[in-house]
């Protein structure tokens, strides 16, 4: 048990890295790690107890890196509460097709295996110039585009375990041309509001049995995301500051490679 403790410790610090970095909410690097934790114990419904631990340990880390942005003077609230409010909303939307019969293992492992693809795509791709922080002054996000961002970026929440940030950070740099910093600290922001909703929703929705550790509330397992809350919290706030001061290009690639890895090692366990 010390060792799995040790790992999960591990795997915050790396995903909390990860959330500060890249406004992510680290759940990329929680969810392949919870469903075979939840798989190799015989878990019943391993799939909802991986989001639903997940989700928790993304809100944790976004909510520390976005604190650190307000910190740094590099918040944006407007933006980040009208994209949270409706990402909100389509959690609602995830969870009634998470926990449907039709969702099963091996349409969450496709699926989440396909986000980790476009992952790759998107920070492999060679992007636009991105703009100078001094620039995103003048650019306003309509209404329409926060309720789009913020829908889809909800329903994808309770669906992969992740807080919508793989949706929210291409669709604002691309579409929109956002400064990457200002992305980042507005996916944050929408991703703590997303997570919180999606966690407790399943929190409040009691499985027949227990999950690994048996310290749980509904479909979240708090015994395992304790040391993932304890290593994302304090990594968040490191990404946070990496991201000023660190060349981004090195890490998208090294980032990348590592999730090749780990989607080709669910889509394996499927055959």
């Amino acid at each position: 048990m010390i060792v799995v403790f040790l790992i999960l410790l591990v795997i915050g610090l790396l995903g909390g890295v990860i959330a500060g970095l890249f406004g992510l909410g680290g759940g990329i690097l929680f969810v392949p790690v919870l469903l075979f934790l939840f798989q190799s114990a015989g878990v019943q419904d391993p799939v909802l107890w991986t989001v639903g631990t997940s989700l928790l340990c993304n809100f944790t880390a976004s909510l520390s890196s976005s604190f650190k942005h307000f910190q740094m003077g590099n918040s944006y609230i407007r933006e980040g509460v009208m994209i949270g409010l409706f990402g909100v909303a389509g959690t609602f939307i995830g969870r009634v097709i998470a926990t449907s019969p039709y969702y099963s293992e091996r349409e969450f492992v496709i699926f989440f295996s396909i986000i980790l693809f476009y992952s790759v795509y998107h920070f492999l791709r060679k992007r636009k110039t991105q703009q100078q922080d001094t620039a995103d002054e003048v650019t306003v996000m309509r209404w329409y585009q926060s309720v789009l961002i913020g829908l889809a970026s909800g329903v994808l929440a309770p669906l992969a375990g992740v807080g919508g940030g793989l949706i929210m950070v291409p669709a604002m740099t691309i579409l929109l041309s956002f400064g990457f910093r200002k992305v980042v600290s507005i996916s944050s922001l929408a991703i703590v509001m997303i997570t919180l909703s999606g966690w407790m929703q399943l929190a409040f929705m009691g499985p027949l049995t227990p999950g690994y550790s048996g310290l749980h509330l509904g479909y979240v397992d708090f015994g395992v995301a304790i040391p993932l809350i304890i290593g994302s919290f304090y990594a968040a706030r490191r990404g946070v500051w990496l991201l000023s001061v660190v060349r981004l290009r090195t890490l998208e690639i090294a980032f990348s490679v590592l999730l090749l890895f780990v989607a080709a090692r669910m889509l394996y366990g499927l055959m």
